[in-house]
């Protein structure tokens, strides 16, 4: 039987099937992960705050060791509860990968600190901020975009503010790039296509 081949209507319609597809998937599952991440930060944030003000020890400064502890434990129990059926898209993989590298060079950089000197704040901030800034190019989502340049902007107070009044600027900055526009991404109910996809 000969195959027939998709005219051009069809093709798009299949496009567009999927775009929708991806940006139903980030308003059902990015949210919760940007939420996790953002909260731990934030959680753990405040506890560096507390006891650099109230025990001015160097040794606080391990704490923040529990950014990743509180995130992995809050996406493996989000993982458990993902509904059966998810059909993982390209763009979806292609977010995961921007999250991969951009989590990876946290990591990597966050350990350096340990060892050497480095603004580590401010790298961290700049990178999730840059990460949420990209993904929301990609998704469409304009949440995601404006609040993640809004963290790249503040995260420039954080070269020339020090001590600990830079921690609770750092985590005001996740509170932007995560927390804020993670609420907006999961209360929208019918996720649609970005302005310049034309579906006509």
């Amino acid at each position: 039987m000969e195959k027939r081949e998709m005219s051009e209507k069809e093709s798009l319609a299949i496009i567009t099937e999927m775009i929708l597809k991806t940006k139903s998937n980030v308003k059902n599952r990015a949210g919760g992960p940007t939420l996790i991440w953002g909260y731990a930060t934030l959680i753990t944030s405040i506890l560096i705050y507390a006891g650099w003000e109230l025990i001015g020890q160097q040794w606080i400064m391990y704490g923040w060791i529990l950014i990743p502890v509180i995130g992995l434990i809050g996406m493996l129990f989000l993982n458990k509860k993902e509904k059966t059926g998810y059909v993982k898209t390209y763009l979806d993989k292609v977010i995961s990968y921007i999250w991969i590298v951009f989590g990876v060079m946290g990591a990597l950089v966050s350990a350096c600190a340990f060892l050497i000197s480095i603004p580590i704040l401010f790298v961290i901030s700049i990178l999730m901020s840059g990460g949420i800034t990209l993904t929301g190019y990609v998704t469409g989502f304009k949440q995601y975009i404006y609040f993640g340049w809004a963290g790249v902007l503040l995260s420039f107070l954080l070269t020339v503010v020090g001590g600990s009044v830079s921690v609770l600027i750092f985590a005001a900055i996740f509170v932007v790039t995560m927390i804020i526009p993670g609420h907006i991404v999961n209360t929208i109910k019918n996720p649609q296509l970005s302005e310049s996809i034309n579906t006509k």
